[in-house]
This record gives C-alpha cells, structure tokens and sequence, in this order.
C-alpha cells in the first residue's frame, strides 16, 4: 500500500500536488467494473445465468470475492495508469540517468 515518494531513477515526484491521488478513485472504479462486465460474461458462457437455481446470486458472491482478492492489483495499476496520464515516460531520459 505504500508508494515511494520519488522514482528511484529518475527521481520524478509521485506526488504531484496536494491530493492527486484522489483521481485513482475513478480509475480503479473503471478498472473494477472491466472485472465485472468479464466475469459476468465468462460466467454466463462457462454455467449460464438463471433466476430459477440461482446463478446469478452465486455469480455476484463469486464476483464480490474476486473484487476483494484484486483490490490491491486493481490499486496499484489504477495509480500507475493515473501517474501515466500527467507523467510521460522518455527511455531516453532514463539512460541518460542511469549512466
């Protein structure tokens, strides 16, 4: 859950300004509800959905704890994809340091 304050290349910043990482929020919901819509699909194709014997019930139990299990994943990537939209990454500058 701990983010390094700088990179420990380039040395650029992690935070930005003051609450930046509040936009993570919508990222990790879009990224949550990806996993939704996949899981739902697979699960209708794999067993099929019903109201009769209750599948759709036990898809949205299976859905929360995969949700649950990939939160840290979902987290992390909803950061990194956040970081991207302000911060580009140059190979060339990071070459440049690492020499």
């Amino acid at each position: 859950m701990k983010m390094n304050e700088h990179c420990p290349v380039c040395g650029q910043p992690f935070e930005i300004e003051v609450g930046f990482w509040f936009g993570t929020g919508y990222v990790s919901y879009a990224l949550a509800i990806a996993v939704c819509v996949a899981s739902f699909i697979a699960w209708k194709v794999l067993i099929g959905m019903s109201l009769q014997d209750n599948r759709l019930f036990w898809w949205m139990g299976v859905n929360g704890i995969l949700l649950l299990l990939l939160q840290p994943v979902l987290m992390r990537l909803s950061r990194t994809i956040w970081l991207n939209f302000f911060v580009r990454y140059d190979p060339e500058t990071i070459g440049n340091l690492a020499s």
